[in-house]
């Protein structure tokens, strides 16, 4: 009687740990999901290191085709922009941002006009947008490696088939029907065959134990596949069906079909190195050391993979493209306010921005311009030009890839967006400022005749590591070659000769401030024309220079506006 009410005790126990650890999983799962609620309307927090973004930055990605360079990406500062709607639940999605923000699309309306509908149909089905973030969240990340390295990491097993372990156990099976003719025979080779099977078990899977972390992640991609499938009989019920995501999960669809039958080798596969301890896998251990059938399982999964490579990279991709949808719908929420882009491909398309912004700074001044030739843009220091060129360059990239402007219109042709912004030496080549400044003006210049694509390029302070009368000469010619046909250039300088000398070529426009109770005041707002004010020497008397330093420098700038030359009288 004690026994059995040791039993029932023991049995409840372990029912009471099964239902509490269910309930614990659900409230977790509960918890999860309404922090994805909260979330809506908030930038990502998620913060990138170093390491991450090379891992990112080698994703496979078509050198052929225009890609945002390593010059532009830095100069816009892309990585905090990335991090701001990085809401990925999953390294496929986190690579297909990435991706897709490196790589504009240069002709495709069809492709971005698919991509906002999803967008659209996601941002208001909030319970639909939920249940995928949690399924993708599911798939988790694959770590510090891509499902490229994953792969790539395969190949260094070489070729492997199942040859000798068939031969084994085939020698197994005959050696139990030879005991019937020749027992002594019989036992002897199946002892030899049952230890030559255990002896080389280990060495093998040793060898691919290190692999099995592949398999896994692409079973869980798989089997996240499936659940997100699911979702299809739910997305039928709704009216606006063609305005939904039905369409693409068609097309996944297809892709798992395209995978049918790596789930039967994996079960096996995937508990290699793994073991609970029970009495049942202490037993099945055996069995797997006298025939191999584990092995067996990896290297026919292993030929799978290798043979459906590309198929497995194009689920990874679907299941990426949902993840980095939903995160530019999050992005769009955390936005002040957003537009989608009118594209257009043609020649003399004016580029417009309605009170277009940084997206990057918290109380951003937006500003308005249409433009169908280069603008110059002049003013004093700290007035808004190099934020001017960089939130319209963001923008111009944001268009082309995530289909969303910080701004409440965007209409423009596609370009190729390329800067030469942020600079500095790059003392572990020896190369001083002017050098890394006239090498990136160089690519600026290569590039212009390499495709039918206009070209869109940003200029900040053009040469401004060299003497002034060279800078003026040399930055009238380069600007002028950036200003021809297919080509668009927005150049921020200080050099008013400039606007002089490139007046029928470039539009002028400027930033100006205004000084009182001995502070200056910075409107950041585009202003028509050449600027008419300098403050730098201001910037001097604010700071608390010499009132001697100070009349001198001004009399002395004054005296130069007027001649021309620069009179030593002043020293």
């Amino acid at each position: 009687m004690e026994v059995i009410i040791l039993l029932v005790i023991l049995y409840l126990a372990f029912l009471y740990i099964v239902i509490r650890g269910a309930m614990e999983n659900k409230k977790q799962r509960q918890k999860y999901r309404q922090y994805l609620k909260d979330l809506f309307g908030k930038f990502s927090d998620r913060k990138m290191y170093t390491e991450d973004v090379e891992n990112l930055s080698r994703t496979t990605i078509n050198e052929e085709e225009f890609l945002v360079d390593d010059i532009t990406w830095n100069d816009l500062s892309m990585d905090r922009i990335f991090e701001q709607m990085n809401f990925t639940q999953s390294s496929s999605g986190e690579e297909y941002l990435y991706k897709m923000l490196r790589k504009p699309v240069l002709n495709n309306k069809n492709d971005l006009d698919k991509m906002n509908r999803h967008i659209e149909y996601l941002m208001k089905n909030e319970e639909e947008r939920i249940e995928i973030m949690t399924k993708l969240h599911s798939l988790n990340r694959s770590g510090k490696y891509t499902l490229k390295d994953y792969m790539d990491y395969l190949e260094t097993l070489g070729n492997r088939n199942n040859l000798k372990h068939y031969v084994a156990n085939i020698l197994i099976i005959a050696s139990f029907a030879l005991i019937f003719i020749n027992t002594s025979l019989g036992v002897a080779l199946l002892i030899g065959t049952v230890c030559y099977n255990m002896a080389t078990y280990f060495g093998e899977k040793g060898k691919v134990a290190p692999y099995v972390s592949t398999f896994a992640y692409i079973m869980r991609l798989v089997n996240q596949t499936d659940e997100i499938l699911k979702l299809q009989y739910s997305c039928k019920s709704n009216k606006e069906e063609d305005s939904g995501i039905n369409d693409y999960l068609n097309t996944l669809k297809e892709k798992r079909a395209s995978l049918k039958g790596l789930e039967t080798n994996s079960k096996m596969v995937l508990k290699i190195g793994v073991s609970n301890g029970s009495m049942e896998e202490l037993l099945f251990d055996y069995i797997k050391m006298i025939t191999h059938i584990d092995l067996i399982k990896f290297n026919s999964m292993f030929k799978q993979v290798k043979e459906r490579s590309n198929e497995i990279f194009d689920l990874s991709e679907k299941i990426g493209y949902i993840d980095a949808v939903i995160s530019i719908g999050y992005y769009r929420a955390a936005l002040p306010y957003y537009c989608t882009p009118q594209l257009s491909e043609g020649n003399d398309i004016a580029f417009e921005i309605e009170d277009g912004y940084h997206p990057l700074i918290t109380s951003p001044v937006p500003n308005s311009f249409s433009q169908s030739k280069g603008m110059l843009i002049t003013g004093s220091n700290a007035s808004g030009k190099s934020t001017f060129l960089k939130m319209v360059a963001i923008n111009s990239i944001l268009a082309q890839t995530i289909y969303t402007c910080a701004a409440k219109k965007y209409s423009a042709n596609y370009y190729r967006t390329y800067s030469s912004m942020a600079l500095r030496d790059d003392l572990s080549n020896g190369e001083s400022y002017y050098i890394v400044e006239i090498k990136a003006l160089k690519r600026i210049l290569d590039a212009v005749p390499n495709s039918d694509t206009p070209l869109l390029c940003f200029v900040d302070e053009v040469l401004r590591g060299t003497n002034t009368v060279e800078r003026i000469a040399a930055s009238a010619q380069i600007l002028k070659c950036l200003a021809q046909k297919n080509v668009q250039c927005f150049a921020a300088t200080h050099d008013i000769e400039l606007t002089h000398l490139l007046e029928g070529i470039y539009n002028n426009y400027h930033f100006e401030e205004d000084v009182k109770n001995g502070d200056i005041i910075f409107s950041y707002y585009l202003m028509d024309g050449r600027a008419h004010t300098r403050n730098a020497i201001k910037l001097l008397e604010i700071i608390g220079f010499s009132k001697d330093i100070i009349s001198s420098a001004d009399n002395m700038a004054a005296d130069f506006l007027n001649s021309g030359e620069w009179n030593s009288k002043f020293l």
